[in-house]
């Protein structure tokens, strides 16, 4: 299915398909990263997205509460999502309204509603009424956006095609894109995540509107979204994976245990030309950044060869390539060929 080339924002286009890596104002790592003792992920990224909760009661608040930008050297689009994920967890029930002007003050370049992500094993009748809340909350926030600049994406949720339709047939029109949540728990059922994914992707289509997907962007997802139109994703892979020093390999695209690899795997990307083996192994926030910044560098090096390969029509030889190593990118790739096919869509 085509995606939109280009998503228009207050600082800059975003060129699509485009990967944001998940970032934080919290202590340790993102101190580093703010203070420039190590190259941070926005500046390797088409736009970023900043989770709302790990901004709100943090040091940097006060900072950036008039205005996000300010903080960073480098004008790129930022995207706050609401918080909802993190709010669900800390049994915090916030303000839809409260959450959309903390948005607006942020100057947030796009904005995710408020929602009301579903975990696992839900009771039907409680989660058809977290949906229905979703739904009302985007609604609402619609109804009051009052920062002309930021574009407002609705969240959507739904575990089948018919709750996909349903859940869009409840949202009022207006809103500059659509950001599909309650996917994570479910990361690993790639048919199902295909399956909904493609169908919030024909309606977000049909509105001429642009598809977000929150949280489920291994390398695996980031090669079925990109064929499947998915203008952008998110991930924080790349940051999990630091905390447990875990190195990105560049070939395989797994995830690797320095400690008992006791080597780097030959990398030639512009972190681990300069550093060795101690600089990523290191107790303190600067070897974690280090490592992190790799692993984003490969997340970064793989959406570029999605995008020349997807120009140059040869999306499915750099699939074959790099299933030599990885059969789960191939896995997920055959399940959204198979199942655009089976709707009759456009590949890209």
């Amino acid at each position: 299915m085509d995606a939109i080339s280009r998503i228009k924002t207050a600082h800059g286009d975003i060129r699509t398909p485009a990967l944001l890596p998940v970032c934080a104002l919290t202590y340790g790592v993102w101190d580093v990263f703010i203070d420039e003792r190590v190259i941070p992920p926005w500046n390797l990224s088409e736009a970023t997205l900043f989770s709302l909760e790990y901004v709100r009661n943090t040091k940097y608040e006060e900072k950036v509460i008039d205005g996000f930008h300010r903080l960073f050297k480098e004008k790129k689009p930022i995207f706050v999502d609401s918080g909802g994920f993190q709010s669900m967890k800390k049994g915090i029930e916030r303000d839809p309204i409260d959450v959309l002007r903390f948005q607006e003050k942020l100057k947030a370049d796009v904005a995710a509603t408020f929602d009301y992500p579903v975990p696992l094993n839900v009771e039907t009748s409680d989660y058809m009424k977290m949906l229905k809340k979703s739904i009302d909350s985007a609604n609402l926030a619609l109804q009051n956006k009052q920062r002309k600049e930021m574009l407002l994406y609705s969240c959507v949720h739904g575990f089948s095609e018919k709750e996909i339709d349903w859940y869009f047939s409840e949202l009022d029109e207006g809103f500059d894109g659509y950001a599909m949540g309650s996917l994570v728990p479910r990361k690993n059922d790639y048919k199902t995540l295909i399956q909904i994914i493609h169908r919030a992707k024909m309606h977000a289509h049909e509105r001429g509107k642009p598809l977000h997907i929150f949280g489920v962007t291994g390398f695996p997802m980031l090669y079925a979204l990109s064929f499947m139109g998915v203008e952008t994703m998110d991930s924080w892979t790349y940051l999990v994976a630091s905390i447990y020093k875990e190195y990105i390999h560049p070939q395989t695209l797994k995830r690797v245990r320095m400690r008992k690899t006791g080597s780097i795997p030959e990398c030639d990307c512009f972190v681990c030309k300069e550093l060795d083996m101690e600089d990523f192994l290191g107790a303190t926030s600067v070897p974690q950044a280090y490592l992190a910044i790799h692993n984003l560098n490969i997340f970064m090096r793989e959406m570029k060869l999605i995008k020349e390969h997807m120009d140059e029509n040869s999306f499915e030889e750099l699939v074959e390539q790099k299933s030599k190593h990885n059969e789960r990118i191939k896995k997920a790739y055959e399940y959204a060929k198979a199942h655009v096919g089976e709707k009759g869509r456009q590949r890209i």
